[in-house]
């Protein structure tokens, strides 16, 4: 298959092959065949939606695993340190990517008759990758000659920050862009069971901590290998340097994007970054399971969300008012299964947290109660993000994740100061709560500005039906 079959598959089959309907001549009859014909149509769509099952089964079970066993192979305390330095780490993922992942998806989707300008976005998007990924190594090592705790654990530091750079080199939104997820997922798949196989048989000891973030990287390495060797073969994508200037207009476009994941970051990875200097390993560790079982519990929904995107873009460019319809389906049935399968958790909270930490705590518990609750409110905020990208409300999100995060910055040291970790973990639920219903404000009144400029004047229609 060569580069323009590859890019441009599920695309071309669904505007230019007829459409029959239940009535035409030559429609199958019955409901088997029907439904055989809308899979047909879909395929591609099923497929990546398959595949985004699987990819986040994996990320949801790989934790059901090894978070028992490393909770009582490493301790408490050092189920923390992984936390501090995973934190760090993907704080400054979030840096090295730029907001790519988003912005990538949207250009994949929207050109994907074009396998050279992919090509181009791409080779652009590794040199901004890599240029801000430099000084983060950079910063490690000199911050290992001041700061004692990077010193201690300096390479569980590294390890963590290496393992940050392949999840952010890899271009997955390449791959959800062009509705081949599959390809992605059996690669990720792979390299993400073969890193926790490999971690659970070597950590024997508490000393032997800084192999957990080791396995992770050397797998995102391999990762991140074979995709280029995929890439190379089946696309025609090879390595290689962009067109003059590409890299810099990539990182001037994608500025105000990036300012809204950044400022998520803030919070979504500073809880953890701030409880390390108020706050014991042991505290943190507690903490950090409730957080570890609540996130895998919300990637699960990355599937609906990280499937419709592209789906999201061509709708919102053929039919606004479709698109409306559609998002307002896919919400709820979101927030309908969230919140079913969140209540059963809430009552099974107790027997939950100690399958995973291993002893009972009731510290432990009314933070993972906590953590739930915020669940609801961040299934929601995840799922309308991409929505809001295709609404390219980017300025919108940045402001809302500004305010939000220097507003966590500021009331998170003093609610972990007076309260511990309840106190972190009651600000991250108010946190989500602001976020979700911003994200849901923001996306019902675009959605009704553009359904106002689709929709025909009295004057327009008049003249139609004259």
């Amino acid at each position: 298959m060569n580069a323009d079959d590859a890019c441009g598959r599920g695309e071309a089959s669904d505007e230019t092959a007829p459409v029959l309907q239940p009535g035409d001549a030559g429609a199958p009859a019955g409901a088997l065949p029907r439904l055989m014909l809308l899979v047909g149509r879909f395929r591609n769509h099923i497929a990546n939606l398959t595949a985004f099952t699987i990819l986040q089964a994996a990320s949801y079970l790989i934790p059901v695993v090894t978070i028992p066993y490393f909770a009582r192979t490493l301790g408490i305390s050092g189920m923390g340190q992984l936390a501090i330095a995973g934190a760090v780490a993907l704080a400054a993922g979030v840096v090295m990517d730029f907001a790519i992942q988003l912005s990538g998806t949207r250009f994949a989707a929207a050109h994907a008759d074009d396998p050279n300008a992919l090509a181009d976005y791409l080779k652009a998007s590794v040199v901004v990758k890599l240029t801000l990924m430099v000084p983060m190594f950079i910063a490690l090592a000199i911050g290992s000659l001041f700061v004692p705790a990077l010193m201690q654990h300096f390479w569980v530091f590294f390890w963590s920050l290496t393992s940050a750079a392949m999840i952010c080199l890899f271009p997955q939104w390449l791959f959800q862009g062009l509705l081949v997820m599959p390809l992605a997922a059996r690669i990720l798949v792979t390299c993400r069971v073969g890193a926790a196989v490999a971690a659970m048989a070597m950590v024997r000891t508490p000393g032997d901590l800084f192999i957990v973030p080791m396995t992770q990287a050397v797998g995102g390495m391999a990762a991140l290998i074979a995709t280029g060797l995929l890439l190379k073969r089946r696309f025609g994508i090879a390595p290689g340097l962009p067109t003059k200037g590409a890299a810099g207009a990539l990182a001037r476009e994608n500025r105000t994007l990036f300012s809204a994941t950044a400022w998520g970051a803030a919070y979504t990875h500073g809880g953890v970054i701030i409880m390390s200097m108020l706050l014991p390993a042991v505290s943190i560790g507690y903490y950090s399971i409730a957080q570890k079982i609540s996130q895998a519990f919300v990637s699960m929904f990355n599937v609906a969300a990280q499937t419709g995107f592209p789906t999201f873009v061509r709708t919102h460019a053929r039919a606004g008012s479709l698109f409306a319809r559609q998002v307002k389906i896919y919400m709820a049935v979101v927030l309908a299964v969230s919140a079913s399968a969140l209540l059963i958790m809430l009552l099974l909270r107790e027997p939950i947290y100690h399958f995973f930490a291993g002893e009972r705590s009731a510290l432990g518990a009314q933070v993972f109660v906590l953590w739930l609750v915020a669940s609801l409110f961040t299934i929601a905020s995840v799922s309308l993000n991409p929505v809001m990208v295709v609404l390219r409300l980017d300025a919108s999100m940045a402001k809302v994740y500004q305010w939000t995060g220097l507003t966590f910055l500021v009331v998170a040291p003093i609610a972990c100061a007076w309260f511990g970790i309840l106190g972190m973990a009651g600000v991250t639920l108010f946190t989500e709560g602001f976020m979700a219903f911003f994200c849901a404000t923001s996306v019902m009144i675009a959605l009704r500005q553009t359904w106002r400029r689709q929709a025909p004047s009295p004057q327009t229609a008049g003249s139609e039906l004259q």
